[in-house]
């Protein structure tokens, strides 16, 4: 199903019954990313499935794909699918929009789960490293990012024991073009620190942590749940220590039975 957010035409499917629960995919993969995990959340949830803003079926539009593009297009997304309140789960860049989605629609949110998401914001060697990697998208296409992105965010146990993994992630790398690629990397270096949205956040919220992650790490995502609990609320942790940034595309069941759990627990 597609829907339109200001100037882009927006991809989504639906699956399974319940209350909506919302799950956001990681840069550069697209709504496949979750649907093992989404199998184990369908038998009881409306599990909402977008391509974000750039990937998959989605369109880019113009400009960087800014966190707040991306929390206005989940907002729209949400009056197309006739919700008005939900559960959420993002990684990577999903997790770092749902941020930008409590911070614009704190009422329409039930509960919150990150999956390797930490809440600071790029460092200025990782700002450095994007404008470098800007620079040879639009020199040589998206081929040598995709590659260097494959062995940054998918962890060493899973590249061993699930080669396969690797091809698959590929092929939804390969739907981001080279604008759409520019645009996230502008978006991302963009990126508000969340520090402080963090603790805010008074409602059930589930952290994941991922032992081979080397993009938001063990020690970052641990910083998350000690904002959130700071605030007053205490946050669910965990960490799957023989996975990387992509661990729910990883370890599907696991992460599945996780955030099953945790779902449960808020309704």
């Amino acid at each position: 199903m597609f829907y339109t957010s200001d100037d882009a035409k927006l991809f989504y499917t639906v699956e399974g019954n319940g209350p909506a629960l919302v799950l956001l995919h990681p840069m550069p993969a697209n709504h496949r990313f979750w649907l093992e995990t989404a199998a184990a959340l369908s038998q009881r949830y409306r599990v909402i499935l977008p391509d974000l803003r750039g990937h998959g079926q989605s369109e880019a539009g113009e400009g960087p794909i800014t966190m707040a593009r991306l929390g206005a297009d989940i907002e729209r997304l949400l009056d197309q699918a006739a919700v008005s309140k939900a559960m959420f789960a993002g990684c990577s860049i999903g997790g770092y929009a749902l941020y930008e989605v409590w911070r614009r629609m704190p009422a329409r949110v039930e509960a919150l789960a990150f999956c390797c998401a930490r809440p600071q914001a790029d460092s200025d060697a990782v700002r450095a490293k994007r404008e470098e990697w800007i620079a040879k998208i639009a020199e040589r296409g998206t081929g040598e990012w995709i590659e260097s992105m494959l062995e940054q965010l998918i962890g060493s146990t899973a590249r061993r024991r699930n080669p396969e993994k690797l091809g698959e992630a590929r092929e939804m790398m390969q739907m981001v073009t080279p604008g759409a690629a520019i645009a996230l990397q502008q978006g991302l270096a963009a990126r508000p620190d969340s520090t402080e949205t963090a603790k805010s956040m008074r409602i059930p919220t589930f952290v994941l942590a991922a032992g081979e992650d080397q993009s938001s790490t063990t020690a970052d995502m641990k910083l998350l749940a000690d904002l959130i609990r700071s605030g007053g609320f205490g946050p669910e942790f965990t960490e799957i220590k023989d996975a990387g940034h992509y661990a729910p595309w990883e370890q599907p069941q696991m992460v599945g039975r996780l955030l099953r759990r945790f779902f449960d627990s808020v309704l």
